[in-house]
């Protein structure tokens, strides 16, 4: 079966694959299939983001997304549905058709919402990589099925990964750990299981380098105790005794040979944008029983241009092709789409890479929208609907969460990523002075963004009790004391008999069970303990009257997914779109945004309720003279955009074109445009020039340490982003240029919780580096050179062999890659 059969078979009526059963039609979440024996395999979470080149993936992506009704003060929430299937770049022609058949079937179960994505290995979408990014980006293996590879886990075998990407990073597994493998331009990462060396070549970049580093740190995380070796090209001499003979067991440097032809690999979006300038349409039809498609329309586009009873493919060029599908198109249309758009790609010569989607009328994602200069949003029904259904619409999904159904469909539990409803027992652990101190159980829920936490949470199903281990590390904790939570947590899972699952948290990044544990008052504060408030019965010298007074800014509609975050005590913090609790000395207030929801404000009373003061409620725009009395420069502007509050009936509604982050660089040599997906403060870097697209204005932000090229090309750029938008926008919409530290509040409110002193508590390289080596242990060596180069030397490819009378002699007489211990190894046979 070929990709482009497998629609064919699809359609109503078919039995549904018992895979697909477990998925919660009205909650996110985030699922992987892998094709074993043309049947689909779930991938435990633990692996998710890890594909192999000889299989072939379904991914299921939902996520709840908040937009305005039209009233000022209400929102309504849409599921957003997406399904891509992956093809590896040795998968078979068959498990790529069966993953392709089992979308149109996993759409079909959708009635027909979802957009489908194609992702071929090494060019998949900006979409796709983000689900990937909080567990260290994907990893791509060597084999699959086919192979022998039917587990898809993680084992102690020696691997070499070449390093690909500065925010989105991709890890390639290379066939061999062999220096032939390996480029100058690139950085490798050798995991060895117990110690990590990651080897950055003299033309590598340092985005990777620092990338690099952060995987290394994410795996030892994991594991707890591995060491971590940052080398530079060149300098492998500089690594002590132990670990250069412990690395050369792998990489002899003797054998040390570079391509120094190999460039670095940039995406540059600046080409992207001209070649989307000359965006086309082309309406396809069947009405003689033969697929028939015709070019209708060269660039600007508008909503207009898509009739809903037809179905439209865009073509952007090698960047992709695009079908939309209207909701009054036939069922033979609907669910031939990728098919034809397949064959629509073969027929214009494109690479067998090229990025293919579909998406529904009224379902169009922001990537689709952004294609068209004027979008209308008049659709009233979401998806195909009931006009795609052959019978009844099944029943929606309740969105209450039942504990017993979790218990009896445990893969419904690891589809929602929640195990239970977090009213298990909890043991919180704060590191202070790098070891665990148990935490008061009148503190659970109350983190502080200088520290870490480990917490042990068990519960119960119906057959045992579970134990999870959470190792929370706050934005602002240092490197010792987060090593320290990732030690504590392999410790207590060691007094269980390694019974219990181990899972990295970092602050903003909180999994829905983490916040489910504390009910809706999970509360994150700024610095560390000894900077707590008085309030929370941590008080020192350095406590005064002031610290009782501090604002908390809410996010979340349940007990399940809740956090309130500590922001400056400004009203220049308040935010349109969300709500705050202002605790003061005597009362607690209650400060409801426009763009707010009944469900936020719910929630806010929750966390206001650490107190025993019932809340006064104030809604954004009746506030009275003495709620900004409590603010030490009282009532000032805030982030109020009209985006972020009243729904806009405008053609270019924000509901239609949320903002994009770009970045800007010349660190190849070459002035280069990089989108960045579900961006945070944290994507900005201080080293570049960002270009945020706010849709009504386009932002330029200047980092401190961007030099002067980018700068003086950001101006240029952001004139070009326009001009060559395939919407068409208006080269006259504003640009405005802000520097780090110097950020308007109608800027920061595009990036939820903003920290002014985010970048002054960041380590640089070199103190990283420094960090990395003083936490190794290296007495670590002396066991594993003892236990391993036997096996080691056995596994090379090529032994040098050397005579009975040479092998003889002395120790201090061997030649110098000869080990005294290890003679019969190298003895001519």
């Amino acid at each position: 079966m070929s990709e482009s059969d497998s629609s064919f078979s699809a359609g109503g009526g078919m039995e549904l694959d018992p895979a697909f059963a477990a998925i919660p039609k009205n909650k996110s979440c985030l699922c992987v299939w892998r094709i074993e024996n043309f049947k689909l395999v779930a991938v435990p979470r633990e692996s998710h983001g890890i594909f192999f080149k000889g299989d072939a993936y379904v991914i299921y992506h939902a996520e709840e997304i908040k937009k305005s009704t039209g009233s000022s003060s209400t929102t309504s929430s849409t599921l957003i549905q997406h399904i891509h299937f992956w093809i590896g770049s040795e998968a078979t022609q068959d498990e790529a058709g069966v993953a392709a058949y089992k979308t149109v079937e996993l759409d079909d179960h959708l009635l027909g919402n979802a957009v489908q994505h194609r992702e071929v290995q090494g060019n998949e979408s900006e979409r796709f990589l983000s689900y990937f990014k909080s567990r260290g980006g994907v990893t791509y293996r060597q084999g699959g099925v086919a192979s022998g590879f039917h587990r898809h886990q993680s084992t102690n075998e020696p691997r070499l990964f070449r390093l690909k990407g500065r925010h989105t990073v991709r890890l390639f597994e290379m066939p061999a750990i062999d220096w032939s493998n390996i480029s100058r331009g690139d950085v490798y990462i050798l995991d060895l299981s117990e110690v990590i060396f990651v080897w950055n070549g003299a033309r590598s970049n340092k985005f990777e380098r620092l990338q690099a580093i952060q995987r290394a740190r994410q795996l030892r995380d994991e594991r707890g105790k591995t060491n971590i070796v940052i080398i530079e090209d060149g300098e492998e001499m500089k690594m002590s005794k132990d670990e250069l003979k412990y690395f050369e067991m792998k990489l002899p440097l003797k054998d040390k040979k570079l391509n120094l032809n190999e460039t670095i690999d940039e995406n540059d979006d600046d080409d992207r944008r001209a070649e989307g300038a000359h965006i086309k349409l082309y309406k396809c039809s069947d009405e003689s029983g033969t697929l028939k498609v015709t070019e209708k329309k060269v660039g600007p586009l508008i909503k207009s241009d898509l009739e809903s009873e037809d179905a439209y493919i865009i073509d952007n060029g090698p960047y992709g092709i695009w079908v939309w599908v209207g909701r009054r198109s036939n069922p033979k249309e609907r669910r031939e789409a990728m098919r034809n758009a397949l064959g629509f790609l073969q027929k214009k010569g494109y690479t067998k890479t090229t990025k293919v989607c579909r998406v529904i009328d009224g379902g169009e994602p922001m990537e689709f929208i952004a294609l068209f200069k004027t979008w209308i949003d008049s659709n009233a029904q979401k998806g195909l609907g009931k006009t795609y259904s052959k019978g009844n619409i099944a029943k929606i999904v309740s969105s209450q969460f039942d504990i017993n159904t979790m218990h009896l469909h445990p893969e419904l539990a690891a589809a929602t990523q929640m195990p239970d409803n977090g009213s298990g027992k909890k043991e919180i652990y704060r590191i202070d002075q790098f070891k665990m101190i148990p935490y008061a159980e009148s503190m659970h829920g109350t983190f502080f963004s200088g520290d870490s936490f480990v917490i042990q949470y068990t519960y119960s199903d119906q057959q045992r009790s579970n134990t999870l281990i959470y190792f929370w590390l706050g934005h602002f904790s240092s490197i010792d004391e987060q090593a320290a939570a990732a030690i504590g947590a392999v410790e207590l899972d060691k007094k269980i008999n390694g019974t219990g699952t181990i899972i990295r948290v970092v602050q903003d990044k909180e999994p829905p069970h983490f916040m489910a544990m504390f009910q809706g008052h999970m509360i994150i504060f700024k610095h560390g303990k000894r900077s707590g408030f008085r309030n929370l019965q941590y008080h020192d010298e350095n406590t005064n009257e002031n610290e009782d007074t501090y604002l908390l800014q809410v996010r979340g509609i349940s007990k399940y997914d809740t956090k309130a975050v500590q922001v400056d005590l400004r009203a220049s913090s308040l935010n349109s779109n969300d709500c705050f609790v202002l605790f003061t000395a005597h009362c607690v207030y209650i400060w409801c945004g426009k763009g707010s929801t009944g469900d936020e404000r719910e929630m806010s009373k929750v966390v206001a309720s650490s107190k025993s003061r019932e809340p006064i409620m104030v809604f954004e725009g009746q506030e009275k003279e003495e709620f900004w009395s409590h603010f030490p420069y009282g009532k000032e502007a805030y982030a109020s955009d009209k985006r972020l509050g009243e729904h806009q009936s405008s053609l270019n509604s924000i509901n239609d074109h949320p903002a994009r982050l770009y970045e800007i660089s010349n660190a190849s040599g070459r002035i280069t445009v990089t989108e960045i997906p579900n961006f945070t403060q944290a994507d900005l870097d201080e080293d570049d020039v960002m270009l945020l697209d706010a849709w009504t204005c386009v932002f330029l932000w200047i980092g401190k340490h961007s030099n002067k090229t980018e700068m003086k090309d950001a101006e240029r750029i952001a004139f070009d982003y326009l001009r060559t938008d395939p919407s068409h926008r208006d080269s006259d919409t504003p640009i405005m240029k802000t520097k780090q530290t110097y950020e308007p509040i109608h800027f920061t409110g595009f990036f939820g919780p903003w920290d002014k002193n985010y970048w002054t508590t960041k380590s640089s390289y070199e103190t990283t580096k420094a960090m990395l080596h003083a936490n190794n242990r290296p007495e670590i060596y002396a066991e594993l050179i003892r236990d391993k180069p036997k096996q080691n030397i056995l596994n090379r490819t090529a032994v040098t062999k050397y005579s009975y009378e040479i092998l003889v002699k002395p120790a201090d007489e061997l030649p110098e890659d000869v080990n005294p211990e290890l003679r019969e190894v190298i003895k001519p046979p």
